[in-house]
């Protein structure tokens, strides 16, 4: 089978299983991983890292934005058919390794590489010059494919695949009615939109509803989200929890009544793709309340497969919570069509097929 190899400077952080599934469920291509920092999700798969000086040489070559020195030694062994970089940046110090080995470079985009990276000094320029050379561009929705063109990346070169999970590792837990139980899961960082689901359960606690948020995640704003429920006197109605494996986080979906997604485009204009965990609630039947934010329109269809509200609106959070406490059909529902609608669009041997016809073309065109 014809190789393609895999980059991503640490390879992987917790949060981003998306990319492992994809490199493990690979049907037609044998998955070659190059990294400069092997972190989590690299068992059983065929990983090349720098050793002893390499290192070195590999950090200086990722500071400047480089093609680190080693993966030209993988390229020459393995000869991979596609070079597939993951995220903006690591995919922009791959231009010189595709260039120089005439290897067409995929370039793979999740989110604040589209929207917080081009802000920052020197990116606007870099990302010109990673739109030539790229032979291709995934967008994991149609909303982050307007931002890529609106950057200049050439719109016939843009393909939207959506992110993939097996849904038959997912039990699917049908709801016939919503309870009070909230959760919410995610990085504590502006964007996930935290602060927004705190201030709703003050507003369900106001009007005599029982309600207990479970807040799934850590980050920066772990400090400031903690004052903000000791001050509104909420430390009995919500907990956070801290960082937490992608299993802990499945396993709760099937504790809890309702997903809250309150995704906000924050001051320093980043914002989502799609949730990853929106997807992962979806298919475990969880409804969910949702802000209609960058992609997550594109799967949560309003009153069909999950509730949508306006960004920043703790009131329209609070309400929604409120409909499927009122109307358990609409949350039973929901709670199906939500499940059919991942199964349909996000099917990981879907997702698979869709990127490797990716590979085949760009593989035939020998850019």
């Amino acid at each position: 089978m014809p190789t393609v190899l895999h980059f991503k400077t640490k390879y992987l952080n917790l949060s981003e299983l998306f990319i492992d599934r994809l490199v493990r469920h690979h049907e037609r291509y044998t998955p070659v991983v190059g990294t400069v920092e092997p972190r989590l999700y690299t068992e059983g798969l065929a990983v090349h890292a720098p050793v002893g000086v390499g290192r070195l040489a590999a950090a200086v070559a990722v500071h400047l934005n480089r093609t680190p020195p080693f993966l030209y030694d993988v390229v020459r062994r393995h000869r991979p058919a596609v070079i597939h970089g993951h995220f903006g940046l690591d995919s922009y110090r791959l231009i010189g390794l595709a260039r120089r080995t005439r290897t067409p470079l995929l370039v793979h985009f999740y989110g604040y590489d589209v929207i917080r990276l081009p802000r920052e000094a020197g990116w606007r320029r870099r990302y010109r010059r990673l739109a030539r050379a790229g032979a291709a561009f995934v967008a994991v929705s149609e909303a982050m494919r307007q931002d890529l063109i609106a950057l200049g990346f050439p719109a016939d070169r843009i393909e939207v695949i959506h992110l993939g999970l097996n849904p038959d590792a997912i039990r699917f837990q049908p709801r016939t009615a919503a309870g009070p139980r909230l959760m919410a899961i995610g990085r504590l960082v502006e964007k996930k939109g935290f602060i927004y689901a705190i201030d709703a359960v003050r507003l369900l606690r106001e009007q005599g509803l029982p309600v207990h948020l479970d807040l799934y995640g850590d980050g920066p704003l772990r400090t400031a989200l903690a004052a903000r429920i000791e001050a509104a006197g909420l430390h009995d109605a919500v907990t956070l929890h801290g960082s937490c494996t992608n299993d802990q986080v499945i396993a709760a979906l099937y504790e809890h009544d309702v997903l809250l997604v309150p995704s906000v485009l924050a001051a320093d204009g980043d914002k989502e793709g799609l949730p990853q965990t929106l997807v992962e609630g979806l298919a475990s039947g969880i409804p969910a309340v949702a802000t209609a934010h960058a992609g997550i329109p594109e799967l949560v269809l309003d009153r069909e497969t999950g509730l949508l509200v306006p960004e920043r609106d703790p009131a329209a959070l609070a309400r929604a919570v409120r409909t499927y406490l009122e109307h358990p059909a609409l949350a039973a529902a929901v709670s199906r069509a939500g499940r059919r609608a991942v199964e349909a669009r996000h099917d990981i041997r879907t997702i698979v097929r869709q990127t490797e016809a990716l590979y085949d073309r760009l593989a035939g065109t020998g850019r």
